[in-house]
């Protein structure tokens, strides 16, 4: 999956400066890129050092309140 598909698929938007560095701490990566939190399903595409560009993704099972488990997949760049 490249960046712009993904940017499709989880309907992403890009992050003010201020929010982006705060993610980047709790996800402890070095840049989030973009964002989308929707009630119980979040999506972001990181950029982490030498592993690249990644997407996170996880959902929320809307009973229980738990996380199903993140999702780490690489993305191409075009």
């Amino acid at each position: 999956m490249t960046v712009e598909q993904a940017i499709k698929k989880y309907k992403l938007e890009p992050l003010s400066i201020s929010v982006a560095k705060t993610k980047a701490k709790e996800l402890n990566v070095d840049e989030v890129l973009y964002m989308n939190v929707q009630k119980n399903k979040y999506a972001y595409i990181v950029r982490d050092g030498a592993r690249g560009i990644m997407l996170y993704s996880d959902e929320r099972n809307l009973y229980t309140k738990l996380y199903k488990g993140l999702k780490v997949t690489p993305l191409e760049t075009k």
